[in-house]
C-alpha cells in the first residue's frame, strides 16, 4: 500500500501590499521573488478594494501575469481577490500547469483601470509536498473532412480561463445549439484553455484557437495562434505593428477588434489608440461585436469605410465576444466563410482573403461577372469596370432594404422580399459592398468588398 505524502509547511516567498491611485492606472507592477529546488506547489492571492465606489463611472480593474525562468505562465483578466493554483498537473484556469522550476519568477501587478484609490496585497506560498494526482489529459479531437463550401462561425469567445461566466463545455454545447461549423477560443492574454477546447472537436464543430491581445490602448484578436503573446504594447512605439507581422509569421490572422466601442472607464482599454495602427499592416477589422447589430457597430462600420476609401485592402469580420449564455433567438452576427476545407488553417486563409460575409441569419451571395465569366467574389480584386455585380440572397427578414455601398456612398437602396437577386452593373469603382439591413435599420448581412483595380495597399 503506497503511502501519503508527508505533509510539509508551505514557505512563504512573496508578501507585499500597497496602496494604488488613478495615476497608477495602465502600469505593469513587477513583484520578484525566488523559488528554492524542490518546490511542488504555489499559492498565490491577490485582494484588493475597492472594485467599485458609488457615484464613480467604472471599477477599478487589475489582473495577474506570472512568469517563471522560462516564460509566462498565464493571467487571470479582471478577477478580484482571486487564489491562483500552480502544480506539475494542475493549474487555476487562466494559468499552465507544470514543473515549478527553481529560480527567478515574476508576479507582474497589470493595473488596467483605477477609477479611485485601491488597497491590494499579493501573497506567495510553496510547498514541497510531493504531487500524488494527475492532470486531465486532453485527447486531441477530429472534425470530419469537408471540402469547398460555406461555413459559418464564431471568431470571438470567452470562458472562465479569462473573465466569462462559463466553462469550455459550455461555449462548445452553445455553438452546437446555434448549429456552428467552427468556433475561435480567444480568451484575454491568455491561452490555459486551448488543450482543452481542441479536445472538444467532433464532426460537426471544428474547434480553433487564438486569444484576445487585451492592451491597454485596444484590443485585437491573434486567430491562429496557439502559445502567449506578450501584450503590453505601448502607441506609437511600433510593437503594434510588431506584433501583428509576428502574428502573421506565425500563419495566424491578426484582426483589430471593436475599434469604436466606448473606452475607458466604462470599457477599460476597448477603444482603439494604435495611431501608427489605422489600420497600418492590419488587414482585418472586427466592425460586428457583441452579437446584436448597435450603435458602436454603425461607428465601426464608418471607419472601416474610410479605411476602404483611402486605399487599404481591409476585410470585415463579426465576433459575438461571448461570455456566458445568451438567447438562442438573438439576432448574432456570425461570419459565412468560404473556405476549400474545414480545417483552421483553410478558415484562416479564407478570412485574409476577404470570402466572407457577415450575416445574423440570411445568406448571401455576391459575385463579379463580364458576360458568362465570373471575375471574382467578395474580397477579390478584379480589373476596373464596368462590371455587374450580381447578388442573390435568402432568409431576410421582412420589411428589409438592400443597399449598395460604392466608395462610401449608398449608390442604390431597393425594399426585398425574403429571397431573390438583384445586378447593378458598376464603373469607375474603387470597391463596393452589399448591406442587408430590417425594418429597423439594423445590419442583417453584410458582404466583403469586391475591389477593383490594382493600387490597393
Amino acid at each position: 500500500m503506497m503511502e501519503a505524502p508527508i505533509e510539509q509547511e508551505p514557505m512563504r516567498v512573496l508578501s507585499h501590499s500597497a496602496r494604488l491611485w488613478p495615476v497608477d492606472r495602465k502600469r505593469n507592477i513587477e513583484h520578484h521573488l525566488s523559488l528554492p529546488e524542490g518546490v511542488t506547489h504555489l499559492r498565490v492571492v491577490l485582494e484588493w478594494h475597492p472594485r467599485a465606489v458609488p457615484g464613480i463611472t467604472g471599477t477599478n480593474d487589475l489582473s495577474l501575469t506570472l512568469f517563471d525562468p522560462g516564460g509566462a505562465r498565464g493571467a487571470g483578466h479582471n478577477r478580484p481577490n482571486s487564489t491562483i493554483e500552480l502544480s506539475a498537473t494542475r493549474a487555476t484556469p487562466g494559468y499552465l500547469p507544470g514543473p515549478l522550476p527553481a529560480g527567478p519568477w515574476l508576479v507582474v501587478l497589470d493595473t488596467h483601470m483605477i477609477v479611485a484609490p485601491l488597497t491590494y496585497s499579493i501573497v506567495v506560498d510553496a510547498s514541497f509536498t510531493p504531487t500524488v494526482e494527475t492532470g486531465p489529459h486532453w485527447a486531441e479531437g477530429q472534425t470530419a473532412a469537408r471540402g469547398p463550401g460555406w461555413y459559418r462561425g464564431d471568431l470571438h469567445s470567452h470562458t472562465l480561463h479569462s473573465d466569462g461566466d462559463w466553462d469550455i463545455p459550455d461555449l462548445i454545447e452553445a455553438a452546437h445549439r446555434q448549429h456552428l461549423d467552427f468556433l475561435f477560443l480567444t480568451d484575454h492574454n491568455t491561452v490555459s484553455g486551448h488543450a482543452q477546447l481542441r479536445s472538444l472537436a467532433s464532426d460537426e464543430l471544428l474547434t480553433a484557437c487564438g486569444l484576445e491581445l487585451t492592451t491597454y490602448y485596444g484590443h485585437a484578436l491573434a486567430l491562429g495562434v496557439h502559445r502567449w503573446i506578450d501584450w503590453r504594447a505601448q502607441p506609437g512605439d511600433g510593437s503594434m505593428a510588431a506584433i501583428a507581422e509576428q502574428v502573421g509569421a506565425a500563419g495566424g490572422v491578426f484582426i483589430i477588434a471593436h475599434p469604436m466601442s466606448p473606452g475607458d472607464p466604462v470599457c477599460t482599454g476597448c477603444d482603439w489608440r494604435y495611431h501608427d495602427m489605422m489600420p497600418g499592416s492590419a488587414r482585418c477589422v472586427e466592425i460586428w461585436n457583441g452579437g446584436a447589430w448597435g450603435a458602436s457597430n454603425e461607428l465601426d462600420l464608418a471607419l472601416w469605410y474610410a479605411w476602404l476609401n483611402r486605399g487599404h485592402r481591409m476585410v470585415a469580420t463579426a465576433g459575438t465576444d461571448v461570455h456566458g449564455p445568451h438567447p438562442l433567438d438573438m439576432a448574432i452576427g456570425l461570419n459565412v466563410v468560404y473556405a476549400e476545407a474545414l480545417n483552421e488553417r483553410a478558415i484562416l486563409g479564407a478570412i485574409s482573403r476577404g470570402h466572407l460575409y457577415l450575416s445574423s441569419g440570411p445568406r448571401l451571395d455576391v459575385s463579379v461577372v463580364k458576360g458568362e465569366e465570373t471575375l471574382g467574389i467578395m474580397g477579390d480584386v478584379v480589373p476596373e469596370g464596368p462590371n455587374a455585380m450580381v447578388v442573390r440572397w435568402s432568409d431576410a427578414p421582412s420589411g428589409g432594404t438592400l443597399r449598395w455601398v460604392c466608395d462610401g456612398k449608398v449608390v442604390r437602396a431597393q425594399p426585398i422580399s425574403p429571397q431573390g437577386e438583384d445586378v447593378f452593373v458598376l464603373d469607375c469603382t474603387r470597391w463596393c459592398v452589399v448591406e442587408l439591413r430590417d425594418g429597423t435599420g439594423a445590419m442583417s448581412a453584410i458582404s466583403n468588398p469586391c475591389f477593383f483595380g490594382d493600387d490597393w495597399r
